[in-house]
């Protein structure tokens, strides 16, 4: 039998049969940093899974389930009657998956990551209205916690978080959310990726598939890898992420992690009927559902439907939000809704979020402003997105296609309607002083390619001035 191209590569490949890593995970992380690396190419032919099995001395199921394993993953794709070939676009060249990767070239290291410089700029997707941060008010009970609190307000303090933070965020979601729950259930995270690692510690292990949304944000996929676990991509159609599709592709999955409320990047939100799959799925396979409303507080459409989480009776649902985004992404400061059945066996790692903070922000809730600020919040960013919508349509018809009108959320997902390099645009208009992100990188496989564009961050006054500098962008690239 002839030698295939990825034989060169063999030698670098030495199997451990006496670790607690499965032979099956050390050839996909030997393959998936092949690929990162540069030591496989793109349409690179892989040997037969018999040949596979052969090679490395394990069981041809073995061999075919790390295939499957790596098409899932977008890093392999099959051909009918040709065989097993490296992708044209792996989930690599845009994140790293902390697999021993090496980074992708600088130009697409810079389109992935989140520059908190780059984010100051106007249109940037996802900043809330830092200019609108109430600093006087912030300061002066700042000063007022210092003074009437001991030392210890500095410290470490409750690994789980303030008991008077917890007590206000299960206050809070009782009221605007309709969730029941007791303060002892709420773990206080620093961010979306300690969120995501406290729950994935909880209720997975490495090898465990995990439905994720089609597209969604990289830094998902990015952080279910480093856990060694296995994301399955399922589409997001009109009602949100087709649930009948992930059970017919995989069933047994451990999780999903789910945007509801606003869906990353699309904006969809997920129907009351779908909802309802989810959960039916997740208790009828004891699987578990992360259920991410991060951007949940801010929505322009009346009659919000209600929580996942208020739907599944057998308490298999994680619920997290935020306080960043409501306020200013620098406090860090997120949290988790915990099942009741899990809290007494649930792993803290000490939350990064510092005491300080957690208690300033309770006597910001109890004196009233925090329910003042979002009010104003969201009749300002309502204003802001009617404004960049109407611009967008006014100045980039030619060029961008707007496929849905987000029912909330700070940002808007359009398509280019010309063939264009996503990522390389995104970084002229960086270069320009305008801040988008590109919209193929959220897909594990081949999508689309467009512009994710904000209006939370940007004051009125400024947004058709960046909206008009992406669009002199645009004619200049496409010479219209």
């Amino acid at each position: 039998m002839p030698r295939t191209a990825v034989q060169p590569l063999w030698g670098s490949l030495a199997l451990e049969r006496e670790t607690g890593t499965s032979l099956q995970d050390q050839i996909v992380a030997f393959f998936r940093a092949a690929v990162a690396e540069g030591r496989m190419q793109a349409g690179q032919r892989l040997p037969s899974s018999r040949q596979l099995a052969s090679e490395c001395d394990v069981s041809r199921t073995t061999a075919v389930e790390v295939y499957q394993r790596l098409v899932a993953e977008g890093y392999f794709v099959t051909r009918p009657g040709a065989g097993v070939f490296v992708a044209d676009t792996s989930p690599e060249k845009y994140a790293l998956a902390a697999m021993g990767a090496a980074q992708p070239a600088p130009v697409l290291r810079d389109a992935a990551r989140r520059d908190g410089r780059n984010y100051m700029l106007p249109l940037a997707p996802g900043m809330p209205a830092i200019d609108q941060f109430p600093r006087s008010t912030w300061a002066r009970l700042t000063g007022q916690v210092c003074r009437a609190l001991p030392l210890s307000a500095v410290g470490y303090g409750d690994p789980q978080g303030e008991l008077a933070l917890r007590t206000m965020i299960a206050e809070y979601l009782a009221t605007a959310r309709g969730i029941l729950c007791d303060p002892g259930q709420i773990v206080v995270t620093a961010g979306t990726e300690q969120t995501l690692e406290s729950m994935l510690r909880q209720v997975a292990a490495p090898g465990d598939a995990a439905w994720v949304e089609e597209p969604c944000g990289p830094y998902l996929r990015n952080a279910l890898y480093k856990a060694g676990l296995v994301p399955v991509p399922v589409a997001v159609d009109q009602e949100g992420i087709d649930v009948a599709q992930g059970v017919r592709t995989c069933p047994g999955a451990r999780l999903a992690i789910v945007q509801p409320t606003h869906q990353y990047p699309t904006g969809t939100t997920l129907s009351m009927s779908r909802r309802e799959a989810l959960v039916q799925w997740c208790e009828a396979t004891d699987a578990w559902i992360l259920e991410s409303e991060i951007d949940g507080d801010y929505r322009f459409a009346p009659n919000p439907l209600p929580p996942i989480y208020t739907l599944s009776r057998a308490q298999r649902v994680f619920y997290c939000g935020s306080l960043s985004k409501p306020l200013a992404p620098g406090l860090r400061t997120n949290y988790m809704v915990v099942p009741r059945g899990l809290m007494d066996t649930f792993t803290l790692s000490q939350t990064l979020v510092s005491m300080l903070t957690q208690l300033v922000l309770v006597r910001f809730s109890a004196d009233g402003h925090l329910a003042s600020h979002m009010r104003r919040m969201r009749a300002l960013y309502s204003r802001r997105r009617e404004i960049l919508l109407h611009t967008l349509r006014e100045q980039t018809a030619d060029y961008l296609s707007i496929p849905r009108v987000p029912e909330g959320g700070l940002r808007v997902a359009a398509t280019l309607k010309h063939e264009l390099d996503d990522v390389r645009f995104a970084q002229q208009c960086l270069a320009a002083g305008i801040k988008v992100d590109p919209l193929s990188i959220c897909f594990a496989g081949p999508g689309k390619s467009g512009l994710i564009i904000g209006f939370a961050s940007t004051p009125e006054q400024y947004i058709p001035g960046a909206v008009a500098t992406l669009a002199s962008l645009f004619r200049r690239e496409l010479d219209l």
